[in-house]
């Protein structure tokens, strides 16, 4: 698989680093990945294989503070941060396929993104989010809550060793290895990042219903870092949303040896069902 490198250049002049596949010039579909918390986007180049040996261009960045990408690591100013990544994006993927349907896929902190983006912005027209980080699956004490959001007044890009365990990430063992060992991944969260992440969550909840697009929204119930609980409950307010769990799964379903073939199937399969309706 071809990768082609694209640089983005936010509005404070700060880069982002992005890069794309594609076997045609007129695929099926663009998927544009926004990759989780603590993480960076190459860990995706074999999962982007298998969509661009299905005809999908797969489009994806390193978020800011994240990876390649300029940027105090797990920080961010505000959340508009990410949203104005995302436009950048989009517009990216339209000049490279013009016509071509995008698709915004989002895992775990990035699917809290491409929720967001899809409620604020209107776009674009297909929605996917697998583990999105609408709630931690342990939620901070109201003790520790307090504590963050004086740090978010008075240190907002403090850097915090975040209490994450990688061993919930995936069954495989050689997947938490590496995911340990990954020089690019970083376990740094600030006070600003957590309150804004935890802000945009509770909108997702309460305008939910807003959604016009279709949504396929997968979890897996064993999940131990974002909330299962709060993917499923989104399902009772989302007339466009095909919500499907997984039995005894972790966060990264595209990485659970178990589930991951049915879960690109899946993904797949939706895709195209709705780019031809």
């Amino acid at each position: 698989m071809e990768q082609k490198n694209i640089q983005l250049t936010l509005a404070s002049g700060e880069n982002i680093f992005a890069w794309y596949s594609s076997q045609s010039l007129i695929p099926q579909a663009v998927i544009c990945l926004c990759h989780g918390w603590g993480e960076h986007s190459l860990r995706y180049t074999s999962w982007a294989q298998r969509f661009v040996a299905k005809n999908y261009a797969f489009i994806a960045w390193d978020h800011y503070g994240h990876g390649q990408s300029d940027g105090k690591k797990g920080h961010i100013p505000n959340y508009n941060i990410f949203m104005e990544e995302v436009k950048l994006i989009m517009r990216k993927a339209s000049q490279l396929f013009p016509s071509v349907p995008i698709v915004l896929y989002g895992h775990s902190m990035g699917g809290n993104i491409a929720i967001n983006f899809a409620l604020t912005e209107k776009q674009p027209g297909l929605l996917i989010a697998t583990s999105p980080w609408i709630r931690l699956a342990n939620e901070p004490s109201p003790i520790l809550r307090f504590f963050v959001s004086i740090l978010n007044r008075i240190a907002p890009a403090l850097q915090i060793k975040a209490p994450v365990n990688p061993n919930g990430m995936s069954h495989s063992k050689s997947v938490v290895e590496h995911y340990k060992t990954d020089p690019l991944n970083h376990g740094k969260i600030t006070p600003r990042l957590l309150t804004e992440i935890t802000k945009a969550g509770k909108y997702a909840i309460a305008n939910i219903a807003q959604l016009d697009k279709p949504f396929l929204l997968l979890h897996g119930d064993a999940d131990s870092i974002a909330s299962y609980h709060a993917s499923a409950g989104l399902l009772k307010n989302c007339k466009t949303c095909s919500f499907i769990p997984f039995k005894d799964m972790y966060h990264e379903l595209h990485n659970e040896d178990k589930v991951k073939d049915e879960v690109f199937g899946i993904i797949c399969e939706w895709i195209s069902g709705n780019i031809a309706d």
